[in-house]
């Protein structure tokens, strides 16, 4: 009889310091960290982004991980003389043409009813992303597409290189759009402020976001 009492105390003992003790799906152990069904989903990284240097060279960086501002993981990024930001109050009925560092902006007319502050920003104009938006942000869906376009005019890199990409935040990712990369005979290029004989890609928006221009084939 005493053994058995032993054993039943025994047995109680170790039940409690396996319950106190235990981890993962033990119901009094720490919650599991990572992975699985819960939590926010990462930012997933994106394609290098082209940097223009003063004298024309080029390079690569890595692409930041989205957010409604560049993120400050660029090379030599906060420096504010590099920061641009351009604002302009358009009349949809009208349409305008903007620049913003190497990034061009042309909004036909029609692209949307009334009137709409446009602002434009890079926050480092060698790093070749490029901020847009439109307030009030109810005219941000265009009834006729927009026109973002890039120069690489006076740079030795080449269109074969590039792509221009917009960042999905539902998605969390870099998305790569349809660009064109032959503007030599390109009427709406032939003008102010585009420059003269413009090389770069151009492609189509619907609406404002964050764009980039990226290394093709991402």
């Amino acid at each position: 009889m005493r053994i058995s009492k032993r054993i039943a105390t025994w047995a109680l003992l170790a039940f409690a310091l396996a319950a106190f003790s235990g981890c993962g799906n033990s119901p009094v152990g720490p919650a599991s960290i990572g992975g699985g069904g819960g939590g926010e989903p990462s930012f997933r990284s994106g394609p290098d982004v082209l940097v223009v240097h003063p004298d024309g060279t080029t390079s690569w960086t890595a692409s930041p991980l989205g957010g409604p501002k560049p993120a400050g993981v660029l090379p030599d990024s906060g420096s504010s003389s590099r920061m641009v930001d351009v604002v302009e109050e358009v009349d949809g009925s009208v349409g305008a043409k903007m620049r913003c560092g190497r990034f061009y902006l042309m909004i036909p007319p029609g692209a949307f009813d009334g009137r709409g502050s446009v602002t434009m920003s890079m926050e480092d104009s060698t790093v070749m992303i490029c901020d847009l938006s439109i307030f009030p942000a109810s005219l941000n869906q265009f009834h006729e597409p927009v026109k973002l376009a890039l120069s690489i005019n006076n740079t030795d890199t080449s269109t074969d290189t590039l792509s221009i990409y917009w960042y999905d935040e539902t998605g969390r990712a870099w998305v790569d759009m349809v660009c064109d990369k032959d503007l030599s005979n390109n009427p709406e290029t032939a003008a102010a402020p585009y420059p003269a004989n413009m090389c770069g890609v151009m492609t189509e928006l619907r609406h404002f976001s964050r764009y980039s221009a990226g290394k093709a084939g991402w």
